[in-house]
């Protein structure tokens, strides 16, 4: 029996970075596809927790993730049919990342994920 390859590696990452990690890693999984201004609006969602929709997305504008307030809004719109983000409120107008996405967004963060391959053609 072959014996498995490991890999350990201990990366420090700024909180933003960390979040959106965790986000890119759920999207892949899940074939969702994201480009880079969108991994960052996430990201950005997930460091203020619970926002109104219209400042959050004046705030994607003001941060240069996108060119205008109905580009944010239109992509919104797409994370809450894709279950990545939630909205609640008195006419659902507040904001965040979906709860059962388990990314965490404040403290002390330690991701320890394994991820692996199982050959079966070993020894053939």
């Amino acid at each position: 029996m072959a014996k498995a390859k490991v890999i350990n590696k201990v990366v420090p990452l700024t909180m933003l970075d960390i979040i959106k990690y965790q986000i890119n890693m759920h999207c892949f999984l899940n074939k969702i596809r994201l480009s880079p201004a969108q991994q960052d609006c996430l990201a950005l969602l997930g460091m203020y927790g619970s926002m109104f929709i219209s400042d959050f997305c004046e705030q994607t504008v003001t941060e240069g993730i996108f060119g205008n307030v109905q580009t944010a809004r239109n992509f919104m719109v797409k994370c809450i049919k894709d279950n990545l983000v939630v909205r609640s409120g008195m006419g659902n107008k507040t904001i965040a990342l979906n709860s059962d996405l388990s990314i965490l967004t404040e403290g002390t963060i330690v991701l320890n994920l394994k991820v692996y391959h199982h050959d079966t053609n070993e020894g053939k």
